[in-house]
């Protein structure tokens, strides 16, 4: 009588557990590497299957002031969003765990000197909104949102060579077919 009973009680409770979906999280006291703090890893998989390459390649790579890890899994290999120094970043490995490039997004002011004052004198009365800085480990490249008043471009920088990817009029679009506007 009494298993039944507690059958009856932890059943439920079993089952439920095991049927969660929400994104695996875990946390770990140890240091790191010149933060003095612990952190938090999530994932939309269990922990153990992420590659242990790909881990220890991001560790390498990213060794100080990560916080916020988000691992996520998918069939072309791994992708990890996390904050450093205050800034959201993403790294992209393969599915054996091989290190392919980064992402790192930041406001147009805290772009570095010398790509920031290239697309100042080529845009002169835009103003720097957002940067993308996108590296494999050896180069570096920026997208660039540059606005004014009359357009919005996305730029691409590189090696001192400028690319117009985008130029949407800024202000002056009524409509877009399949689109609703708001307030429309």
């Amino acid at each position: 009588m009494y298993c039944l009973l507690a059958g009856m009680v932890w059943a439920p409770c079993y089952t439920t557990a095991q049927s969660g979906i929400s994104p695996v999280a875990y946390r770990f006291n140890e240091p790191r590497s010149g933060t003095g703090t612990g952190g938090d890893i999530s994932c939309n998989v269990p922990l153990n299957e992420i590659s242990i390459h790909a881990y220890r390649h991001f560790h390498r790579l990213f060794s100080s002031g990560v916080s916020g890890e988000y691992w996520f899994k998918s069939e072309e290999g791994y992708l990890v969003s996390f904050v450093r120094d205050a800034q959201r970043n993403q790294a992209y490995f393969d599915r054996r765990g091989a290190y392919l490039y980064s992402l790192k997004y930041y406001a147009g002011t805290k772009m570095p000197t010398v790509p920031a004052e290239l697309v100042k004198r080529k845009y002169p009365g835009y103003q720097l909104d957002v940067v993308t800085e996108v590296t494999d480990g050896e180069k570096v490249f920026y997208l660039v949102k540059v606005i004014s008043t009359e357009s919005v471009k996305t730029l691409s920088v590189n090696d001192g060579k400028i690319d117009v990817l985008e130029d949407l009029v800024n202000g002056g679009l009524t409509s877009v077919p399949g689109v609703v506007m708001a307030g429309r």
